[in-house]
């Protein structure tokens, strides 16, 4: 074929997209880097926390946390979220020290836009946790946690800081080595640290 031929082709080509309907392109993957540090007391039936019943003991909750968002619009407007995230979790109580060690990825697997409002988010987090009382090892996880939720994103589509949290849709489903995953926190917390 003839140069010419060749350049004409793609000419008509071009003309030929230019009159159709402009497909939608997904916005650019913005990186966001955090962190994350404080220590507070959590105190006894402070909301939020666990039962007073099952832990009624004042406990000092400290962490660091770190990692990378990946947040990325596609050609519907939904906002999807992955990232990768390290975090060391402290609680101390009557001389006592639980560390909880974590790192791995997150992201968004699939969304829906239900019609009405809301969102359905199927998720598929990598994680592994390692989990220590004053230094002698307890607990480890390692695997896949798979689930799915529900949010209201109030009538703004591609801004997720007005999204609204309605629950779960989907229990969590592990796969892989999960030493915790039948164990309740808050009578581990009364168990490892109370007096």
């Amino acid at each position: 074929m003839k140069r010419s031929a060749l350049i004409g082709g793609i000419a008509v080509a071009a003309a030929l997209t230019m009159a159709a309907p402009a497909p939608a392109f997904a916005g650019p993957v913005q990186i966001i880097p955090w962190e994350d540090s404080d220590s507070v007391v959590v105190e006894v039936g402070q909301e939020g926390w666990c039962p007073p019943e099952i832990v009624d003991f004042d406990v000092v909750q400290s962490w660091e946390a770190s990692g990378i968002d990946r947040i990325t619009t596609g050609p519907d407007g939904i906002v999807s979220f992955a990232g990768t995230f390290e975090r060391v979790d402290t609680y101390t109580a009557n001389d006592k020290t639980l560390v909880t060690e974590a790192h791995g990825n997150t992201r968004d697997h699939k969304i829906v836009d239900n019609g009405d409002g809301t969102l359905t988010i199927w998720f598929k987090d990598s994680v592994q946790t390692s989990t220590w009382l004053d230094g002698e090892f307890l607990f480890h996880d390692s695997g896949l946690v798979e689930g799915a939720f529900l949010i209201d994103y109030n009538g703004t589509l591609s801004d997720p800081e007005d999204d609204t949290f309605l629950g779960i849709v989907e229990d969590a489903e592990l796969h892989g080595r999960f030493d915790t995953g039948e164990r309740d926190f808050c009578e581990d917390i009364a168990t490892f640290l109370g007096p």
